[in-house]
């Protein structure tokens, strides 16, 4: 018999042999891990687990053991990881899921474990643990009252001042509606204003939303506003269209916006699209376009940031004199902080920087603060 011959016979016998040794050394690991865990020795049992994980680091039982002992030792944060490398493996592993919504859930993190409680239950209606918890996380109702400061200045008109009032109403994921006053000081005249605005969720991924808004007789607000939107959702990516028409003393403007907003993690949300608007004056109309990008970044649940950039065109500004019809184009640019604090209060500060290829100039500041209950 050849040396070749021999030398293949040797590793498969060895390969028989050793397999079933092998695989009854890992058993015997989860077996061991198992009787620490009933004896209630949990950082054994983290050990043992990590100890199959040295060999095999892609282990979806190994894995899903450490993280339920993490979870019982109050590691939420470390079982949230070892789960996340079931999920990269396999997205829709219910375990995973609902594991890691009971860990998120454990560290006072809602929002984020209804996300993947809602992941589970699509794919599991039935499941009995996302059923018995969700009483802890059902929708909740919520009021939220503000009160804020505007205050404006521009290089080619006089300070703008102004205060307002806003009452929202809502039911996470299902609805909220609300209204929205403001009494501002610009370009020398007064205004009041009066919105009311809601969404509606028609789906868990699809929202509607619509506003109305009316003003006394004057030159700084349209006299009446109207607008529409929708918005889909399709796993990561949201593609929003919304509608706006404004009916001021002397012009019209009916305004599109599509846009496109990509999450590609749960604590940012990126996106931008067009705007396209219809201008109608004494008889004349003028078609314009833009651009816009638009950031929210909520780091924390008590922190959230946003931030955007707009290029348009205009030819009409309410309430400028001695006319208020002009030709520029404008690059805008903003964001703005929102704060919680001890659950029911929250503060919130914007700002607007807008400069046009006129030489002309603005920025505009809104401070406020509210209760929720």
């Amino acid at each position: 018999m050849s040396f070749p011959r021999l030398f293949w016979i040797f590793l498969v016998a060895n390969f028989l042999i050793a397999s079933p040794l092998l695989a009854k050394g890992k058993n015997s690991l989860f077996q061991e891990a198992e009787d620490k865990i009933q004896e209630g020795n949990y950082e054994g049992a983290q050990s043992t687990y990590e100890e199959i994980l040295d060999e095999n680091s892609n282990d979806i039982k190994a894995l899903s053991g450490l993280a339920q002992v993490l979870y019982w030792q109050g590691d939420y944060d470390g079982a949230i990881a070892q789960y996340s490398k079931i999920l990269e493996e396999d997205p829709k592993n219910v375990d995973a899921l609902v594991g890691t919504g009971k860990a998120y859930l454990a560290a006072g993190k809602e929002r984020k474990a209804q996300v993947f409680f809602n992941r589970a239950e699509k794919i599991e209606p039935s499941n009995e643990e996302v059923a018995a918890v969700s009483p802890q996380i059902d929708k909740k109702s919520n009021i939220e009252i503000l009160g804020g400061y505007i205050l404006g200045s521009f290089n080619y008109a006089a300070q703008m001042q102004g205060e307002y009032q806003k009452l929202t109403i809502s039911k996470e994921r299902s609805y909220s509606f609300g209204l929205n006053s403001s009494y501002v000081n610009k370009f020398t005249q007064n205004g009041f204003n009066t919105e009311l605005f809601g969404q509606y969720y028609l789906f868990e991924n699809t929202r509607v939303d619509a506003n109305l808004s009316f003003a006394p007789e004057v030159a700084i607000f349209p006299r009446q506003s109207y607008g529409a939107g929708l918005a889909q959702t399709f796993w990561l990516l949201t593609p929003e269209v919304h509608y706006l028409f404004e009916d001021y003393r002397q012009a019209n403007i009916q305004t599109v916006r599509p846009a496109l907003y990509l999450a590609p993690f749960e604590i940012i949300k990126i996106g931008g699209g067009y705007q396209f608007q219809s201008v109608t004056f004494g008889g004349t109309r003028r078609n314009l376009n833009g651009c816009f990008a638009e950031i929210y970044f909520t780091p924390l649940e008590w922190l959230s940031l946003n931030g955007y950039y707009l290029r348009t065109n205009n030819v009409f500004e309410a309430g400028r004199f001695p006319t208020p019809f002009v030709n520029f184009k404008s690059n805008i640019g903003g964001g703005g902080i929102d704060l919680r604090f001890i659950a029911s209060y929250s503060a919130h500060f914007d700002a607007r920087y807008e400069s046009r290829n006129n030489g002309e100039t603005s920025q505009i500041y809104t401070f406020s603060g509210g209760y929720s209950f």
